[in-house]
C-alpha cells in the first residue's frame, strides 16, 4: 500500500522512512483485527474487573503482535505504561523506531475507545463506573465490542486516508501526524470523540513533533490552504477521470486492455506544474515530474460524499546524484496538490528544494532537510559493519542497498 501510494517513500532519505513502513504495516494489521466485534466480544467477556483499564485490549493486541511476526515492536509499544520522549531521539532500528508510531496510534485509539464506552459503563453501573461482581451482561459486552470495533475502524480510516495529505518525498512521523489531523478535520470537523486531540497528545508525550509548526494546537497542525483559491484546468481532471475508468475497465473479466495514457496525462500535469511552479513551491529552473494522480472519495461525518483529486510532483537536485555524501540517493523535493471537486486547488503540501523563489522560512527548512539527509547517510555509514569493504559500485549505491525490506524484516543489520 505504501509503495503504491507513494513510490518515493522507498528512498531512505531520513531515519523515519524505514520505520514508517514497519510501523504502518503493524498499524493496519492490528486495527483490521480490532475492527471485528466478534473477536473483541470474547475478550471483553472474559476479562472481568474494571473495563476502564487497558487490560482486555492489551491482551488481545499482544496476541496480534505475535501473529504479525516477531511481535516485539507491538508488545513493547503496548507495554509502555509511561512513554519516554527520549526514545524518538535515540532509537534507530526500524522495528524499534516504528514501534513508537504504533504506540502513539494505539494510545490514541484506546483514549477514543474509553470515551465511546463511558456512557455505557455509567449506565450499567448506576454512575459508579465499577461493574458489580459476576458475569458481564451479554448485551453490555456486545455494545462495548461494537464501540471498540467502530473506534478501531475510524482510527484505521484516519491512518490510511492520511496518505492523500502526505508530501510525495521524505516522510517523517511529524508529517504523518499533520496528514492524519488534516484528513480527519476534512471528514469530521466536529471531532465528536476527540480522535484528533487524542492522536496529537499521543505523539506529544513521545516527543514526536512536526517540523515547521509553532505549536501542537490543531490549527497549527493542519496543512496550510492557499489564501487565493486557484482554478485547475477542467480538461485535465476530465482526462484523469477517463484514465481511472479505463483502468477499471481493464480489470473486468474478458475485456481487452484499454489504451493506457498515463504518460500523456502525467506530461500534461507536469506542464501545468511548470506554469504554476511558484504557487507549488517548486523550482521553475528544474525538471518537474508528475509522480502520481488519483481521485479520492470520502464519506463525511454527515454522510455526504466528498470528492478530491490528488496530484504528486517531484524534483531532483542533480548535483546530489553523483555526490558521494548522499550515497547514490538523490536529494529530492516535491509537492502534493489537493483539488476540490470544483477543480479548485485547496492544499499545496510541499517539501521543496532550496531555490531563490522560496520564503526565508521555507528556504531554511529546505536547507535543513538537505543537511539532515547527508547527516543520515554519514550516520548510516558509521553503523554499517560492512562499509569498510564496499567496492566502488556498492559504495556509490549504498543507500538503496540499505532499504532492503527482506533484510529489515529479518532484523539483519545492513
Amino acid at each position: 500500500m505504501v509503495d503504491r501510494l507513494r513510490i518515493l517513500f522507498r528512498e531512505p532519505s531520513n531515519i523515519d522512512v524505514a520505520a514508517f513502513h514497519e510501523g504502518f504495516s503493524d498499524i493496519v494489521a492490528i486495527f483490521q483485527h480490532f475492527s471485528f466485534p466478534d473477536i473483541l466480544r470474547k475478550v471483553i467477556q472474559e476479562s472481568r474487573t474494571d473495563l476502564r483499564n487497558s487490560v482486555p485490549l492489551i491482551q488481545l493486541a499482544r496476541q496480534f503482535g505475535y501473529a504479525t511476526g516477531t511481535g516485539k515492536g507491538l508488545r513493547s509499544a503496548i507495554e509502555d505504561e509511561k512513554p519516554d520522549p527520549r526514545l524518538y531521539q535515540t532509537l534507530t532500528e526500524p522495528h524499534d523506531r516504528g514501534s513508537l508510531l504504533v504506540a502513539a496510534v494505539f494510545d490514541a485509539y484506546f483514549m477514543t475507545y474509553q470515551r465511546r464506552i463511558k456512557d455505557l459503563i455509567r449506565i450499567a453501573t448506576g454512575g459508579t463506573g465499577r461493574l458489580p461482581e459476576g458475569e458481564i451482561h451479554p448485551d453490555l459486552a456486545n455494545r462495548i465490542a461494537q464501540e471498540a470495533s467502530q473506534a478501531a475502524q475510524s482510527i484505521l480510516t484516519m491512518c490510511i486516508r492520511a496518505f492523500d495529505y502526505l508530501p510525495p518525498v521524505d516522510i517523517t512521523f511529524g508529517d504523518y501526524l499533520r496528514a492524519m489531523v488534516t484528513t480527519d478535520f476534512e471528514i469530521s470537523p466536529g471531532d465528536e470523540f476527540c480522535e484528533r486531540s487524542s492522536m496529537i497528545e499521543a505523539f506529544r508525550v513521545r516527543g514526536i513533533y512536526p517540523d515547521g509548526v509553532t505549536s501542537l494546537a490543531e490549527g497549527s497542525l493542519l496543512w496550510e490552504q492557499l489564501e487565493q483559491p486557484t482554478k485547475f484546468p477542467s480538461r485535465l481532471t476530465r482526462w484523469m477521470t477517463e484514465q481511472v475508468l479505463l483502468d477499471a475497465q481493464a480489470f473486468k473479466p474478458g475485456s481487452s486492455p484499454p489504451p493506457y495514457r498515463f504518460q500523456r496525462v502525467a506530461d500534461d500535469f507536469a506542464a501545468w506544474a511548470r506554469r504554476n511552479a511558484s504557487m507549488l513551491r517548486l523550482d521553475p529552473k528544474r525538471e518537474i515530474e508528475a509522480k502520481g494522480f488519483h481521485p479520492s472519495f470520502r464519506i463525511g461525518s454527515q454522510g455526504q460524499l466528498l470528492l478530491e483529486l490528488i496530484l504528486q510532483f517531484a524534483q531532483t537536485d542533480e548535483d546530489s546524484v553523483d555526490d558521494d555524501a548522499f550515497g547514490g540517493l538523490p536529494f529530492r523535493g516535491g509537492t502534493t496538490v489537493v483539488l476540490s471537486a470544483e477543480n479548485v486547488v485547496r492544499y499545496v503540501i510541499a517539501k521543496p528544494l532550496p531555490h531563490r523563489n522560496l520564503s526565508k522560512a521555507k528556504s531554511r527548512q529546505a536547507k535543513e532537510r538537505r543537511d539532515r539527509q547527508s547527516d543520515f547517510v554519514e550516520r548510516s555509514d558509521y553503523y554499517d559493519p560492512s562499509f569498510t569493504w564496499y567496492d566502488q559500485k556498492t559504495y556509490r549505491t549504498r543507500m538503496a542497498k540499505r532499504m532492503d525490506f527482506a533484510a529489515i524484516h529479518r532484523r539483519i543489520k545492513i
